[in-house]
């Protein structure tokens, strides 16, 4: 018994689909801008920055996407204990 082709298609579909994988974030800090003074909770696997549209980096930098030339503070967050 053959497949229909809506029932090829759907295989041939499920088949080919590649499971996108995104990092796993280890590290959390804060980043602050020094030209507009934004903050903002960033994420990193390992050093690398996890893709975020507002902040890019270079290097061992962080930049916000306002034009500064400054590279942002990098901040620890602290937890209050419990």
């Amino acid at each position: 018994m053959s497949d229909t082709p809506v029932q090829q298609e759907e295989r041939t579909r499920t088949t080919n689909e590649v499971p996108r994988s995104m990092p796993v974030a280890t590290d959390e800090l804060i980043a602050f801008c020094p030209k507009c003074k934004t903050m903002e909770t960033l994420w990193f696997s390992g050093n690398t920055l996890v893709q975020t549209r507002k902040f890019s980096q270079d290097g061992p930098h962080v930049y916000h996407d306002c034009g500064s030339d400054e590279p942002c503070r990098l901040l620890i967050r602290f937890q209050k204990p419990r």
